[in-house]
């Protein structure tokens, strides 16, 4: 295939050469040769009619007899090989020649008399080759003629005129030679000749022409068969060894034995497939690099096609979407396919934040172009950003919930100094009531602010928590006599299980009673009357487990996760018991001690919340 196509193109090559050359000789030759043999035809006339003239001035000297001058200009055209016209200075005809078959020749035309009679009535040889419809008609003839009338003795022995004027069509040879008589142009001498008789010489040279151009090109043939031969057989030879290292064997080897170009070519062949072998062999080191970087990446990473076919896939994608590896992503995640598809449409990038499951994911997806412009696919990188959602949406939450606890008080506060500042309490025992109400609220609004301040210096490390050594029996009895009577008070049963002899541990005394009195405030508010509260503690070796146990309204399972967070309330109906920060505050205190603290409930049955404080070494 390769040898014949070759063959083909040096044929077409060597042949289509021949063919322009020739076109360019025809060319050349069709535009050139009418001129040349028209202004030889031209330089013939010329004389030829400068004979006529010479005629007609003998003539008129009396050295020609009228009875002669006519008969001999008016013979055949082919006298002169021209068609000939002897005019006055008026334009009008005198004499002419007649046609081969004795046919008289029409009068003058007009057209070229009036183009070409003014400058030979000034003494000049006019001359023109070209269509008639190509003269520019001059001035008026009676304006520029002589009118001499010393041509009339001629005309009077001519037949009389009565032909119509003669009409010439196509490309014309004209020749026009003044007639003077004692230095003075009384006439002239028109002759004309087509170009088609002009050129009729002209076929024997294009004959031969082509007659030529057919025996070079028959020819040529062989001797381009021949070396067409010897160039396709190397070409043939490297195209089956370019074919066998396209199939994996790089070993094989073109023959660079030659000096010629293709010895140069086999040389070029022969470095490629070494250098080929050397880049294919770091490619695909760097493919292993990139697949285990790609595969190692926690973002997902998905690519496809300009038809939607999966490209590449890693194992971060499976994981985040949740879906089997063997799974097809376009019907187990349609959600997240659906993206790249309108990537791929509109051939804009595509970004998206979706919820898949629990996990929110932030999907960025961005066309492929090649280097002409087209779409050659898609890639996507998949992100899990359910950390920065829930904290952003903890933000919104906090943001509502400060707002929320700051309005009730300063409403309340509101309705009570406006009736102040009104006069519309009269009474001082009323007043004193309304300063209690007010005081109450102010400092409720207090605590609701140092709660808040030191929830944010616990979540900031800013705040002071020291470690020491101490003995946690004496703090847990402190707080049971407490809490005890509080528990009265709530009409409750309070359960002290703590063992009589506790190991020292290592911690914060004071903030540990502060996370027992917002354990124990917390169970006693929302455990109802009869219930009981229950303050334990477990030696278990390096720790001691501290819980706090109650029988009140318990915590859904859907709560669980978030009652550890700001102004978070699992009672919705009772919002009004506290500001939601006394558990935040405690989980962030036994954060910051290194203490682990967590709770256990059944919605109905009650919550345990536990805590630990590692012993003393």
């Amino acid at each position: 295939m390769i040898r014949g196509g070759f063959f083909r193109k040096t044929l077409l090559l060597v042949y289509g050469t021949v063919a322009l050359f020739a076109a360019l000789i025809v060319a050349i030759y069709t535009s050139v040769s009418p001129q040349l043999f028209a202004r030889n035809k031209i330089d013939d006339l010329i004389p030829k009619g400068q004979i006529i003239s010479g005629y007609i001035e003998s003539t008129l000297r009396g050295e020609i007899s009228t009875a002669y001058l006519v008969p001999l200009i008016g013979r055949s055209t082919s006298q002169w090989e021209a068609t000939v016209w002897v005019v006055d200075s008026d334009g009008d005809t005198l004499i002419r020649t007649q046609q081969s078959d004795g046919r008289r020749v029409g009068r003058l035309p007009s057209r070229l008399a009036q183009a070409m009679l003014p400058a030979v009535l000034s003494g000049q040889i006019a001359t023109h080759i070209g269509d008639q419809e190509d003269l520019t008609p001059g001035s008026s003839l009676r304006t520029l003629a002589n009118s001499s009338g010393v041509l009339d003795g001629i005309a009077g022995h001519g037949e009389e005129d009565t032909s119509t004027e003669e009409t010439l069509s196509g490309s014309i040879v004209a020749v026009a030679v003044p007639i003077t008589f004692f230095g003075e142009v009384v006439g002239a001498v028109f002759m004309s000749q087509s170009m088609t008789e002009v050129m009729s010489g002209m076929q024997a040279l294009s004959d031969a022409v082509t007659f030529s151009v057919l025996l070079i090109a028959l020819l040529l043939l062989p001797v381009t068969l021949y070396f067409a031969s010897r160039l396709s057989r190397p070409v043939a030879d490297m195209r089956a060894v370019a074919l066998t290292m396209a199939g994996g064997d790089r070993t094989v080897r073109a023959d660079d034995k030659r000096s010629d170009e293709f010895g140069e070519l086999g040389g070029a062949l022969n470095y490629l497939s070494s250098e080929l072998g050397s880049t294919i062999s770091s490619l695909e080191l760097e493919r292993n690099r990139l697949k285990s970087l790609i595969n190692g990446l926690s973002e997902g990473i998905i690519a496809l096609d300009e038809h939607g076919e999966t490209t590449l896939i890693n194992p971060a994608v499976h994981h985040l979407l949740g879906i089997d590896p063997d799974a097809d992503p376009r019907a187990s995640a349609p959600q997240v396919l659906d993206m790249f598809d309108e990537c791929l449409r509109t051939h804009d990038a595509v970004r998206r934040t979706i919820w898949q499951s629990q996990t929110a994911l932030h999907i960025s997806v961005s066309p492929l172009e090649r280097q002409d412009g087209s779409l050659s696919g898609c890639v996507g990188i998949l992100s899990d950003v359910t950390s920065a959602e829930r904290l952003e949406q903890t933000r919104r939450d906090y943001v509502a919930n400060v707002s929320h606890e700051l309005r009730t008080p300063l409403t309340a506060m509101r309705a009570l100094i406006e009736p102040l500042r009104d006069g519309l309490i009269k009474t001082e025992e009323q007043r004193q009531q309304t300063y209690n109400i007010v005081l109450r609220e102010t400092m409720r609004l207090s605590r609701l602010v140092s709660d808040m301040l030191e929830l944010s210096r616990l979540q900031s490390g800013k705040a002071s928590l020291s470690r020491s050594v101490f003995a946690p029996r004496p703090l847990l009895d402190l707080i049971h006599e407490t809490y005890s009577a509080y528990a009265e008070d709530y009409q409750q049963t309070f359960i002290y299980d703590v063992p009589d002899a506790l190991p020292n541990v290592s911690g914060n005394p004071d903030r540990t009673q502060q996370v027992l009195v917002s354990l124990l405030d917390n169970a006693l508010k929302y455990t109802p009357e009869g219930g009981t509260v229950t303050l334990r503690v477990a030696d278990c070796g390096d720790v001691l487990r501290i819980s706090v146990s109650d029988t009140g309204i318990g915590i859904s399972r859907e709560d669980l996760p978030h009652v550890f967070e700001r102004f978070y309330k699992a009672d919705k109906s009772h919002g009004g018991k506290g500001t939601g920060l006394g558990l935040a505050i405690a989980y962030e205190i036994m954060k910051n001690l290194g203490e682990e603290m967590s709770v256990e409930s059944t919605l109905g049955q009650g919550s345990t919340f536990i805590f630990t404080l590692h012993t003393a070494k």
